[in-house]
């Protein structure tokens, strides 16, 4: 049977197994059950789990019989709270309450596990009834899982395979829900056809007699075998894709705003509402220019953790006044005379200091629940800015450059209020790829460019550090194209490599971290060296735009690697590192290797 026919055909089966469902969970809990927007699609592990969502209660659904195989049926937790409750009777105002705030008892996840065996059991009735081979689903073990957390090589919660997804909507009685979702996997039915999904760098790791992320201390330095094992994986590893991480990032930043509302709600004593959730790049001067309206409050936050920086909040004086004043109730009259005279006194400072740490509270838990690293927001202080008097070029109230922003706007009880404004730097969440920055900077370099060619064709032949001509060996041959090109943030490192470079009679063109490479690719370079004065999520961010530029060989150059900083630089492009300090005869080792690949 062609995969076309056998898709059809399970697909009706599906839709009637749906339909059951719906009947039997209804009967089960008194209620009325139906399931619409039915849809069927074949989906990899990691795709599945790269997809922005929050917790989900996962049932294993084990296929036993002619055909064996692991599955599960996924439901949001608050979901699985609805139908858990509603099965034991709580009472509406009860269940609403645990719906609210993600309550997931034992009592509960035992009452959602009996509805996840009525799942399974219809499933099994239908394709008994239905299909040519007989076997059976078989509903295993129950856990709530963090999608953006699961490691897609491993074999939990599921194996890495590819999978048929077949989803529908739920409503439970007036109550409209979120999808049921059942994985089975597809190569039992005859829909695989396409190829897994390539093993990412921590896999190929592993399978060459290493385990460093099964290491007591994941951050113990790298030994030389892991540094050599970044070459010999990193053709394996699959670029990054800066997309999907913006759908990570962006799902987590509208979950915050989402769970702000009730926390500050509850905070405040009335109803909050953060809406109109967006996100954007822009850069300092636009912000202060365009973006912030009138006298501004901006709370300092520190990013901690797996990944550290600096994120900024922003809200308008007069807002911060009113929400602040609102906390520590004052009457009416006194808060509306306060917000038209903008009297931020020291009562309403601390009040709306303690919203602001009520906002990186919850910016902390939502990363912490969903986002792959470990990273808490601390407020560290407040700041009054007046947006038309910031020099844009200095680094106060924060550094000139791009920002990742996110916006929504406020509103307390019948009041609507201005936007909340969270800023912090595309690298802090590995978004330099996109789309504005990367323009920018492109535009920025060709003008650059343009000014030390002088109309000549040539470019400059100097050999301080920094100059943007192409340094040939020996300073005498300025019109040379380049054989290597260095991104370098660390002057004393980078002048070892050019010195050994200048001996072998190479040239090459060095870069700082702001200039683009796509203007220097493809010539006659033969590998690109990325010299970090410190081995952080800036310069490894400077390697995800090297690597979406070019296929070269990339040598990561910087100090106090570790196992986990090895793992992420192979994920990002990085084909082969160098320790510092460094020798010249390490620097020569690798740039032989380079040219010993380059013969074969």
């Amino acid at each position: 049977m062609s995969v076309d026919k056998a898709k059809k055909k399970i697909d009706k089966i599906f839709e009637l197994t749906q339909e059951r469902v719906a009947e039997e969970v209804g009967g089960l809990m008194g209620a009325t059950m139906s399931m619409s927007d039915f849809s069927t699609r074949l989906i990899s592990k990691e795709d599945f789990f790269d997809e922005p969502s929050g917790k989900l209660v996962f049932a294993e659904m084990q296929l036993s019989g002619e055909i064996e195989g692991d599955g599960c049926i996924l439901v949001t937790v608050k979901d699985a709270i609805r139908l858990g409750g509603t099965l034991i009777m709580l009472p509406d105002n009860e269940l609403e309450e645990s719906v609210s705030s993600e309550d997931y008892s034992e009592e509960i996840e035992d009452s959602y596990g009996e509805i996840a065996n009525i799942v399974a059991g219809a499933y099994t009735k239908t394709f008994e009834e239905m299909y040519s081979k007989n076997f059976r689903f078989i509903r295993k073990n129950l856990e709530v899982i963090t999608p953006m957390k699961v490691d897609v090589e491993s074999d939990k919660p599921i194996p890495n395979q590819s999978y048929y997804q077949v989803s529908a909507a739920m409503t439970l009685n007036d109550a409209e829900m979120g999808q049921l979702i059942v994985l089975v996997p597809a190569e039992s039915f005859g829909l695989d056809v396409q190829e897994n999904a390539e093993q990412d760098a921590v896999s190929d790791v592993t399978e060459n007699g290493t385990t460093p992320e099964k290491a007591t201390d994941e951050n113990q330095p790298a030994s030389d075998s892991d540094a050599a094992l970044a070459g010999q994986t990193a053709t394996n590893a699959k670029p990054f894709d800066v997309e999907k991480q913006k759908k990570r990032v962006d799902a987590c930043l509208k979950e915050s705003h989402a769970r702000m509302g009730k926390e500050l709600g509850d905070m405040l004593g009335t109803e909050v509402k953060l809406s109109e959730h967006t996100t954007r790049l822009v850069n300092k001067e636009d912000y202060f220019f365009d973006e912030a309206s009138g006298k501004q409050i901006l709370a300092h936050m520190d990013v901690v953790g797996d990944i550290a920086g600096k994120s900024y909040l922003y809200m308008s004086l007069k807002d911060a006044i009113f929400i602040g004043g609102t906390l520590i109730m004052l009457p009416p009259g006194e808060l509306e005379k306060s917000v038209a005279g903008e009297d931020f006194n020291d009562d309403t400072e601390d009040a709306y200091g303690e919203i602001a740490n009520i906002i990186s509270g919850v910016y902390t838990k939502v990363f912490e629940e969903q986002y792959p690293d470990k990273i808490r927001f601390i407020k560290t202080g407040l700041e009054q800015i007046v947006p038309m008097k910031v020099d844009t070029e200095s680094d106060a109230p924060m550094p000139d450059g791009s920002y990742y922003m996110a916006t929504s706007r406020v509103s307390i009880g019948d009041k609507s209020l201005g936007n909340l404004q969270l800023l912090v730097p595309p690298s802090l969440f590995q978004l330099e790829l996109l789309g504005e920055e990367t323009a920018a900077d492109d535009a920025q370099t060709v003008e650059k460019a343009k000014a030390n060619v002088g109309g000549s064709g040539k470019a400059d032949a100097g050999t301080d550090f920094g100059a943007t001509g192409v340094r040939a060996a020996g300073g005498g041959e300025g019109g040379r194209t380049p054989e290597f090109v260095i991104l370098s943030n660390d002057g004393g490192v980078c002048s070892t490599i050019t010195a050994v470079l200048n001996k072998q009679g190479k040239a090459y063109k060095v870069l700082d971290y702001k200039e683009s490479i796509s203007d220097y690719l493809p010539g006659n370079v033969k590998a690109v060296f990325l010299v970090m004065a410190t081995v952080d999520e800036q310069g490894l961010g400077v390697a995800i735009k090297i690597s979406a530029a070019s296929s070269l060989p990339l040598i990561a150059v910087g100090p106090e690697w570790t196992r986990t900083k090895v793992i992420k630089a192979v994920k990002y492009g990085v084909g082969d590192i160098l320790l510092t300090p460094a020798s010249e005869a390490d620097i020569m080792e690798k740039i032989n290797s380079v040219q010993a690949k380059m013969a074969a």
